[in-house]
C-alpha cells in the first residue's frame, strides 16, 4: 500500500520497541491495536476481549472481521485515549506514519509496542513477544509453534546459492519482482518479510539488494533485473486500483507482459500470522515454472 513507503524513515531493531515498561497483563488486559498485523494476532490467540479499540482494517479475514464488531474504532491521540488502554500494539510504520502520537501516548504513561519483523523468524519471535505483553504467552507459543511446523512443511529452508532445491528442481532462484502498487512501482526491498518468504519458497526478490523494506522503483530498473515471475499484492487503497489493474499495469510493460503473475492477499505479505499462507502461494508458483 502507498503509505508503506515510510516504512524505511524509522529507525529501531529487528523486533521493534517499546516504552519500556510491560503494562500489567492478562485477560483484563486493555488493548488498542493500530495495525492489521496486530489485531489478527490477538484474534488467532483467542484474545479479542482485550482489544479495546482498533485502527480501521484495511484487508483482514472474515473471522476477524466478525471479532470485532463491537471494538470501536480509532486512530487519533484524542480517540486512543478516550478508550483508556494500558498498552497499544502495531508495527514500525505506526511510528513513521504519525511519531507524535506514538510520543504523546508514552508520555501519557500508556505502554506502546512497535514490532519491526523482516524474516519469518521475526514474526514467530513477534508472536511470541505479544502473547508475553497481554497475558497469553502459551497461546503465544502455541501458535508460533504451529505456524513454524506449517512453514517447514512447505518449504524447509531458504535458498541459498550453490545449494540445489532438490534433484528434480531448479539449482538457480526464480527471479521475482513484487508489485505492490503505483506507477513508478511500488515494491519489496531487502529488509521485507515477503522477501524472506520469496528465498523460502524457492526464488530471490529482483530489489534484495535494497535496504529499505518498500520503496518506489522505476519500470525500467524493474525490466533491468530480468524478473521471471510477477507477485502481485492484492488489495485496492485510496484509487490504486484493484489486483486485476495491476496486472493489466504489467501487461503494458512490453519486456514484461508474458512472465506469469501470483496474486497474494495483502495481509500474506506484512509479516503476520498470514506469512506461512503467503509461502504457500509463492511455492506453488515457483514450481509451477519448474
Amino acid at each position: 500500500m502507498h503509505w508503506i513507503v515510510v516504512l524505511s524513515l524509522v529507525a529501531g531493531s529487528t523486533l521493534g520497541c517499546s516504552s519500556g515498561g510491560v503494562a500489567s497483563a492478562g485477560p483484563g488486559l486493555r488493548v488498542v491495536s493500530l495495525h492489521d498485523v496486530m489485531t489478527e494476532l490477538l484474534v488467532a490467540m483467542d484474545a479479542a476481549d482485550r482489544l479495546v479499540g482498533v485502527d480501521e482494517p484495511v484487508d483482514v479475514s472474515a473471522e476477524v472481521t466478525a471479532a470485532l464488531t463491537r471494538v470501536p474504532r480509532v486512530g487519533d491521540l484524542e480517540s486512543i485515549l478516550a478508550v483508556r488502554p494500558a498498552l497499544v500494539i502495531g508495527l514500525h510504520i505506526t511510528a513513521a506514519k504519525d511519531p507524535e502520537l506514538v510520543a504523546r501516548l508514552r508520555q501519557a504513561g500508556i505502554e506502546v509496542y512497535l514490532a519491526d519483523p523482516r524474516t519469518l523468524d521475526d514474526v514467530l519471535s513477534m508472536i511470541r513477544a505479544v502473547g508475553a505483553r497481554i497475558g497469553a504467552a502459551a497461546a503465544g507459543d502455541q501458535l508460533a509453534s504451529r505456524l513454524q511446523s506449517a512453514a517447514t512443511a512447505i518449504a524447509p529452508a531458504p535458498w541459498s546459492s550453490g545449494q540445489p532445491m532438490g534433484t528434480s528442481e531448479q539449482t538457480a532462484p526464480t527471479r521475482v519482482f513484487v508489485y505492490d502498487c503505483c506507477d513508478p512501482p511500488f515494491t519489496a526491498g531487502g529488509s521485507s518479510v515477503l522477501g524472506d518468504l520469496i528465498a523460502r519458497a524457492g526464488g530471490v526478490n529482483v530489489f534484495a539488494d535494497v535496504a529499505e523494506a518498500w520503496t518506489h522503483v522505476s519500470w525500467e530498473q524493474v525490466v533491468e533485473r530480468r524478473p521471471e515471475l510477477v507477485v502481485i499484492n492484492a488489495y485496492a487503497f485510496a484509487g490504486q486500483g484493484d489486483a486485476a489493474d495491476k496486472q493489466r499495469a504489467v501487461r503494458a510493460i512490453s519486456a514484461l507482459a508474458t512472465l506469469p503473475t501470483v496474486v497474494i492477499p495483502l495481509r500474506d505479505s506484512l509479516g503476520g500470522i498470514h506469512s506461512v499462507e503467503g509461502l504457500a502461494l509463492l511455492r506453488a508458483a515457483i514450481r509451477s515454472r519448474i
